[in-house]
């Protein structure tokens, strides 16, 4: 494990649960991009990639008004395959 992750891990445990409980949250949304991306070839994560980056590039063109949660439905609607490999 890096170094510097295993400190702040060590510093975490005096955090305030509040800010525990975010440092989980975050951890966890990286671990299911990892492991939604691990069996993927580079050429298929810069595909995806590059595909949301267009559907975004769309949203802007268009002057539409999303919420995250408009995004993470369309993400999860384009993508949701890969996310289901996730834990």
């Amino acid at each position: 494990m890096n170094k510097k992750l295993e400190e702040i891990l060590q510093r975490v445990a005096q955090w305030p649960p509040g800010a525990q409980e975010d440092a989980v949250a975050t951890l966890e949304g990286i671990e299911v991009r990892v492991l939604a991306n691990s069996g993927l070839s580079p050429e298929e994560q810069e595909a995806k990639l590059a595909a949301l980056r267009e559907m975004l590039r769309q949203s802007i063109a268009r002057g539409g008004s999303y919420s995250p949660d408009d995004i993470d439905a369309m993400i999860e609607e384009r993508f949701g395959e890969s996310r289901a490999q996730g834990p």
